[in-house]
């Protein structure tokens, strides 16, 4: 585990525990939470890359040091679409590019990782975020499964409802059942992934006696969305959560002081790990950010690893250096 140690230490008692259940009775996976305030751990984003690229990305972030590499997605690219990004209108975008329009490079989140874990063996792989109303759960934890046992346990499986409607209908997933399929999709997932046989008989999503997996396969399941209701979902449904957009310092407070009154509320006692995706890699900020008490911070691939420059790998080295990876 990599660690950028930014402020003093400070005694800390809680140890993340593989067998730990939530008061749901669950298993919780085991996040490896670090000391609040003690170590920062920082993880690499990126969108839009090809298959090549994405891969070439995860053994450069490895060797730099970086905690986690987060791949996000859209299936399609509509050849027109009004649909704005929910974060759009508040600011907390990093880029202009529409996010799925027919230049962008789309790639499949899953199939990206499994290969960039075959080719790695530290660092953290994580769909961020995997747009789960669109397929399946059962298809989904068959994906995760093979996934999770390549990559040796690295996967994190980063989930939302999605936003774009033209997608949803090409689809031909109704848009408005999205946030009752994201629901049920958890639920189906998890229960694939502990093993055994499962069943539903009512909802979304209807089936009987299937089985993805003998035995357990442990995958983090963690929600996005920065809404009051993605907040409280993923505190009830969820491992963890991740932001939506790039949220200002400011913002990035107000959202965490929501998830901290939320576990309480649902009486949360289990590990609840959080990542934040800060707008830009100057240092400075990062350390703003590191003194307001965040521990996982996640940064766009584009700020600190150039694309098409051959010297990528030791550019984002140099970065890594500056933010005091090690």
């Amino acid at each position: 585990m990599t660690h950028c140690t930014i402020l003093d230490p400070k005694d800390h008692d809680e140890t993340p525990d593989d067998n730990r259940r939530n008061p749901s009775g669950r298993l919780q996976p085991n996040l490896q939470k670090p000391c609040r305030r003690t170590n920062l751990r920082i993880g690499i984003s990126a969108y839009g890359l090809t298959p090549t690229d994405a891969i070439a990305l995860a053994r450069d972030a490895e060797a730099a040091g970086f905690d986690s590499l987060w791949i996000g997605e859209h299936i399609l690219a509509p050849r027109a679409y009004s649909t704005t990004h929910p974060q759009s209108s508040r600011g907390f975008q990093q880029f202009a590019t529409p996010h799925a329009d027919a230049s962008v490079h789309l790639l499949d989140p899953l199939t990206t990782l499994t290969a960039a874990g075959a080719v790695t063996d530290r660092i953290s792989l994580a769909t961020g975020i995997y747009v789960a109303p669109l397929r399946h759960p059962l298809h989904t934890a068959r994906s995760v499964c093979t996934a999770q046992e390549i990559c040796g346990g690295r996967l994190i499986l980063g989930m939302g409802a999605g936003w774009l409607t033209e997608e949803f209908a090409a689809l031909d997933v109704p848009y408005s059942a999205r946030f009752r399929r994201l629901e049920a999709g958890v639920d189906i997932i998890r229960d694939a992934l502990a093993g055994g046989w499962i069943s539903r008989t009512d909802g979304e999503y209807v089936f009987d006696d299937v089985q993805i997996t003998g035995s357990a396969i442990p995958v983090p399941l963690i929600l996005g969305g920065n809404t009051g209701t993605a907040l409280r979902r993923s505190v009830r449904l969820g491992d963890g959560w991740f932001s939506s957009g790039t949220p200002t310092l400011g913002e990035a407070i107000r959202l965490r002081t929501l998830i901290d009154i939320e576990l309480e509320a649902q009486g949360r006692v289990d590990p609840f790990r959080t990542w934040f995706r800060m707008p830009g890699a100057e240092v400075d900020e990062l350390h703003r950010w590191a003194e307001a008490g965040f521990d996982d911070i996640v940064i766009w691939a584009s700020t600190v690893w150039p694309t098409g420059d051959p010297d990528r790998g030791a550019i984002l080295a140099e970065h890594a250096a500056r933010l005091r990876i090690s």
